[in-house]
């Protein structure tokens, strides 16, 4: 599961299709949005109940802020997100979640090497110290330090986790994509090379990787069709162009994408269980 920020609801409502329909897989791999989106899908909690007590929240200034950057550093109050909503607003099923026979690796970025960086659940805990790193925007998130590793977003390395997954030996997979088939990246980097420098020089390989960024993730979405066609994945996206900034907090809008997964993961199902037949 790719991550895309906001665009993420749209990645919730396949997984409300799965929960549903009780459709399970040996392990799952998360970036970004991607791996918060796991979190509740192995804890059963991908449901069209929680999804919309979270969203409610979108536009909450805990949860996304300019005030949140003056006080911590980082635009996203992830306190908040793992604290107060996890354990009283949307109590999170930990019990559940660690139990599962379901693996789980979220994926980071090595700012050091530049290199994807993935963590299991053996490495997790009530803070989910990882799903932060795995979501820490560069510019608007802090540098997360975790087991001598200094890491940030794991889009900026590998932005849909397929790579890993064959890596692990898994010849057929799920991919779930929150950007439309004719979707490409611009060649223009996000941040700009000076930008970049000023904050991040003392890392050069994590300023490749951002500077880099739109070709690596055009070659995953070819990686994505190329597999599609041979017949060893099949991939949920968007039917229609989600047109939202990364921190798009409107909650009717969200909620509307959320819907979108849902009707996309819904028309495919008879797809998905074929091809886990196979």
């Amino acid at each position: 599961m790719e991550g895309g920020g906001m665009r993420g609801w749209y990645t919730a409502g396949v997984l409300s299709v799965f929960t549903n329909n009780k459709i399970t897989f040996p392990v799952v791999y998360g970036i970004s949005a991607g791996s918060i989106n796991a979190l509740s899908y192995i804890s059963g909690q991908s449901t069209e109940e929680s999804i919309r007590v979270l969203i409610k929240y979108t536009d909450d200034k805990r949860v996304l802020s300019t005030e949140n950057f003056d006080k911590t550093g980082s635009a996203f109050g992830f306190d908040f997100m793992f604290g107060e909503m996890f354990h009283k607003i949307t109590p999170f099923d930990y019990k559940k979640f660690f139990e599962s026979p379901v693996r789980m690796e979220a994926g980071t970025t090595d700012m050091e090497t530049g290199k994807a960086k993935f963590f299991g659940k053996e490495d997790m805990d009530d803070s989910f110290t990882v799903i932060r790193a795995s979501c820490s925007l560069p510019m608007i998130s802090n540098i997360v330090h975790f087991k001598g590793y200094n890491l940030m977003d794991g889009g900026y390395s590998q932005p849909i986790p397929i790579e890993r997954s064959i890596e692990e030996g898994n010849g057929r997979n799920i991919i779930v994509l929150t950007r439309e088939a004719s979707y490409r990246k611009s060649m223009k980097p996000e941040i700009d090379s000076p930008t970049l420098h000023k904050n991040y020089g003392e890392y050069p390989a994590f300023i490749k990787d951002v500077l880099h960024r739109p070709q690596v993730y055009n070659n995953e979405l070819k990686l994505c069709a190329d597999l599609e066609k041979a017949g060893r994945a099949i991939a949920i996206r968007p039917s229609q162009p989600i047109k939202i900034g990364r921190c798009e907090n409107n909650p009717e809008i969200l909620w509307k994408i959320y819907q979108l997964g849902i009707r996309d993961c819904t028309a495919l199902l008879p797809k998905i269980y074929a091809f886990l037949k196979a």
